[in-house]
């Protein structure tokens, strides 16, 4: 029994050993992933983008604004002069809040009465809180510097667009882009490499259709039941969950549409060159990780080093969560959209169009 036992074993990692490509798949993007997510995979909250509206102007408020540029774990600090101008950053996540001096700070701070108020984008529930905790620090650091018996600074928060910091309302419209996408990866990545390991690939050769169109009727399948599990989410996400939808249900939907394009050429891409559908797992495996981990599905994008931002811009679903909570949360513009929704088709049509490329290739 332990001959053949051994012998059964010798001929598995020998019938490893002889397939290159799964060898490759299995070994390399580990290690890269591990490199990448070492530094994509935090829940520290670095690199906070502030705005400061500054309606004292005294020594005392231009000290603590140096106070706060003084801290390492703000990026920036941009000054603003109006209400209209600091919502417009949020609005666009330039800024993750904004920070209010009332006019009087610095007369009241030798009262021990002084109050600053802070509007966070509630968008991101977990880093508002982890940032309000650091800003309260970096404030209170200040206000003892000034040796006082008694904290003279009293802290108001208001969070935009997630009043209570409900966590379904942050997850869940997150999962609504995470689900359909792996749907859509797997749908599609699987379709032409299953075909070939059936046998059937060649009988869809040598029919009239051309390249494109069959790539074509690999797509439109995959990509109507991926928008139908969209549908499905999003009636959980607000008849179970009760998500606010506050936006249009026509951009939702053209959103869902550009994506899924955009993702199903990634898996047609991934099938094109797969023999196998184990070779094809394998490579959705590859593309999926660093989509949950990269585009902000777990941690601010903000959070990274900026060459790994730069990055995050080569996912659709970075494009797609902003767009989605921008769509359920806050109402936003067609304006607002276009940015989001432009990378997405270009990426998809790239996808594609690579995927047609070793489609034709492979199919000489």
């Amino acid at each position: 029994m332990i001959r053949r036992l051994l012998a059964l074993i010798k001929k598995e990692f020998l019938a490893i050993k002889n397939d290159k490509k799964s060898l490759v798949v299995v070994i390399v993007p580990p290690l890269i992933q591990v490199f990448i997510f070492a530094f994509a995979a935090t829940l520290e909250v670095k690199h906070i983008n502030l705005a400061v509206m500054d309606k004292d102007a005294t020594p005392a408020s231009l000290q603590l604004i140096q106070h706060l540029k003084a801290s390492s774990y703000i990026e920036t600090l941009k000054r603003v002069e109006t209400k209209k101008e600091f919502e417009t950053l949020i609005d666009r996540e330039k800024i993750l809040a904004t920070i209010i001096i009332p006019q009087g700070f610095g007369k009241d701070l030798h009262f021990a009465d002084a109050k600053i108020g802070i509007i966070f984008d509630g968008r991101h529930s977990n880093t508002a809180q982890i940032a309000e905790g650091y800003l309260t620090n970096i404030i209170n650091n200040y206000a003892t510097s000034l040796q006082q018996k008694e904290l003279p600074i009293k802290l108001q928060s208001h969070f935009l667009y997630n009043q209570n910091l409900n966590n379904f309302w942050w997850i869940v419209p997150n999962l609504f882009g995470s689900v359909t996408m792996v749907v859509a990866m797997l749908l599609t990545s699987l379709s032409i490499a299953r075909e070939r390991e059936l046998g059937t690939f060649d009988q869809v050769l040598v029919s009239p259709l051309r390249s494109h169109e069959i790539l074509l009727g690999k797509l439109l399948p995959a990509l109507f039941i991926s928008t139908l599990e969209s549908t499905l989410i999003l009636f959980a996400a607000v008849f179970i969950f009760d998500v606010p939808f506050v936006g249009s249900l026509s951009m939702l939907y053209i959103g869902v549409v550009v994506f899924l394009f955009s993702m199903s050429g990634v898996g047609l891409l991934i099938s094109s060159i797969s023999n196998t559908q184990q070779q094809a797992i394998l490579g959705s495996f590859v593309v999926l990780l660093p989509s949950f981990l990269i585009s902000g599905f777990a941690t601010p994008v903000e959070n990274m080093p900026s060459w790994l931002q730069s990055f995050s811009a080569l996912f659709p679903l970075k494009y797609y969560l902003v767009l989605i909570k921008g769509v359920f949360l806050k109402d936003i513009s067609w304006e607002e959209t276009i940015p989001l929704l432009l990378p997405m088709i270009g990426l998809g049509i790239v996808f594609m169009l690579i995927a047609m490329m070793f489609f034709r290739k492979r199919s000489r």
